[in-house]
This record gives C-alpha cells, sequence and structure tokens, in this order.
C-alpha cells in the first residue's frame, strides 16, 4: 500500500511540470555504490574485503554510508564486543570479531535489505534455488533454537548462507545427510556470513 501512495504521488508530481532529475532515484554511481555496500558474498560485506583492525573507526572508514557503532554480543553465553552496521533504525549488517578482539572476523545479516550473490534476501530466498556449486557442503545447525543448516563451497568457504527448516518439519536433523530432500527445498535463508581473511 505504501508504494502504491509513492507510486501516486511521483505520477502527480510528474503531471505538475519537467524535472532534470527524479527525486527517488540516486544517480548512477551512488545507486551503485549503495548496491554494493548492501551486499553480501565471497568478496566480501558491506563493501569490506579485508580483516580490517575491529575498531569503529576503521569499519566506519570502510563502509561511510552507514551509522557504525559497538554493541555487546554473546556465543554460548560467551560475552565479547561486535560492531554494528545500520541504516536508519535497522541493523543491516554484524561484524565480529577474531578470538583475540584485535580484527574482523566475520561480517553476517539477517536483514532482508541485503542482498546475496544471486539477490539472495533474508526470510525469501529458500534453498531450492541457491546454485548448486556455491552450496555443495553443507552442515546441520541449530537457527534460533530450531532446526537448519549453513552451506558454503567447502569446510574453508569465506561465504555462507544460513538456512531454517520448515516450522512443521519434525523429522532428522542432526546430521545434514539426514534431513529430507523435499525439507531441504523449502528451508528458508535466514544469515547470511562473509568469513574475513585472516590478517
Amino acid at each position: 500500500m505504501k508504494r502504491f501512495a509513492l507510486a501516486a504521488l511521483a505520477l502527480t508530481l510528474a503531471a505538475c511540470g519537467p524535472r532534470a532529475e527524479k527525486a527517488d532515484e540516486a544517480p548512477p554511481a551512488e545507486a551503485a555504490a549503495a548496491a554494493q555496500a548492501a551486499s553480501i558474498g565471497p568478496g566480501g560485506a558491506a563493501g569490506i574485503s579485508a580483516a580490517l583492525a575491529m575498531s569503529v573507526e576503521a569499519i566506519q572508514a570502510a563502509a561511510p554510508s552507514y551509522q557504525v557503532a559497538s554493541t555487546q554480543d554473546q556465543i554460548e553465553g560467551q560475552p565479547f564486543t561486535a560492531i554494528t552496521l545500520s541504516s536508519g533504525a535497522e541493523e543491516i549488517f554484524r561484524v565480529l570479531p577474531t578470538a583475540d578482539g584485535a580484527y574482523i572476523h566475520a561480517i553476517v545479516t539477517r536483514s532482508p535489505q541485503a542482498r546475496g550473490p544471486t539477490q539472495d534476501i533474508v526470510g525469501r530466498t529458500l534453498f531450492g534455488v541457491a546454485p548448486p556449486e556455491q552450496v555443495p557442503f553443507c552442515l546441520a545447525e541449530q537457527v534460533d533454537g530450531q532446526a537448519g543448516f549453513a552451506c558454503s563451497t567447502g569446510a574453508g568457504g569465506n561465504f555462507w548462507r544460513v538456512y531454517k527448516l520448515p516450522d512443521a518439519y519434525d523429522g532428522p536433523a542432526g546430521a545434514f545427510e539426514e534431513i529430507e530432500p523435499d525439507v531441504l527445498h523449502d528451508a528458508t535463508l535466514v544469515e547470511m556470513r562473509w568469513i574475513a581473511p585472516r590478517a
């Protein structure tokens, strides 16, 4: 409904007279930069492609189109400081540190604003449409307390897609190979992860 209202407003404004540039479109160079900033894949995330120092300043310099801030996080009860990259009120990416906290270890996203290498969208894209050559290696994984799995090109892959199995599934999921093929097809993308090269 909101898009329809915006489209109607744009048509009304267009009828009022010529414009030099559409107000709702960024110039081509800015649009390309914004698209790159919101992407994640084997080559990096949010325009970051190296194991930068794990600091707000270093990440802000590498990702200037985001609001960058530190935040407290935890994995399996172990607290650490992460860094968020946000646009408006929404967190788009979260940066996780190496074990010593000195460098970026990974950048993850759970935002539907981010795009994967084949225009993957969190919450919408199904495992069934993932390019087979990009997901030949998969491991079972708990996702928010539910059965799921993560896939990459291999055990040392630097880009991972994480999927949640359908809520109704109550079959085996202790190993990826145990999950029924039809169920795998309908698993939904819930997270994308880029693993930084070692510093």
